[in-house]
């Protein structure tokens, strides 16, 4: 038989229904829980991809409400940037590491406010800014990569901390049951008047 056909009925002959004789307890144990983990694994991505997709989905309502009510409008930088992090920064996105003070106007208002800039950035460029209802200084809403990139980050979390928390749940379980079975050997060797670690020649 070759070892292509042999190794499935390998396994299949390590499964808790086994009829060995030899296969213990604790082995049949261990057996279940690792095909009960394999299930287990497979379906959670499903469900990690749908807890994604509703992740999504929320996230873009999201956006698309705030697009309803906010609106872009260009700013002028009234000074150079400069490095560190502005006192109200009103992004974390890496390519803001400088902040600087810009003006725009708002019917017929003038307004300044300290923003996060690009590094390098001089006065008189213009910038984006993004303004609520009333008028004010607001974060620029996500898009939908940004989404998009939160979703899977999420799917993927959830994913991994289910699996590692299986996993986690298999290694004690083994280790209890590895602690009793030594134990048990030991009094059996004890009852039969030979001290443990006493080999057949």
């Amino acid at each position: 038989m070759s070892e292509t056909c042999a190794a499935p009925i390998r396994l299949w002959r390590l499964g808790p229904w086994s009829r060995n004789p030899l296969m213990r307890g604790c082995d049949r144990l261990r057996s279940a829980l690792v095909l009960v983990g394999v299930v287990f694994v497979l379906l959670m991505i499903p469900l990690a991809a749908a807890v994604g997709t509703e992740t999504y989905s929320r996230l873009d309502n999201q956006t698309q409400a705030a697009l309803a009510t906010q609106h872009s409008t260009p700013a002028t930088l009234v000074e150079d940037s400069r490095s560190g992090s502005a006192g109200e920064a009103l992004s974390a996105a890496p390519q803001y590491q400088a902040h600087a003070r810009v003006q725009w106007s708002v019917n017929g208002q003038t307004h300044t406010a300290d923003v996060p800039t690009a590094a390098g950035a001089k006065a008189g460029q213009t910038v984006t800014v993004w303004l609520g209802p009333n008028g004010d200084l607001v974060a620029a809403p996500e898009t939908g990569s940004q989404n998009a990139a939160t979703a899977v980050s999420v799917a993927c979390g959830i994913w991994v901390a289910s699996t590692g928390g299986y996993c986690l749940l298999f290694l004690i379980v083994h280790w209890v049951a590895s602690r009793r079975q030594q134990a048990r050997l030991t009094r059996e060797w004890n009852e039969l008047d030979r001290p443990p670690g006493w080999h057949v020649s």
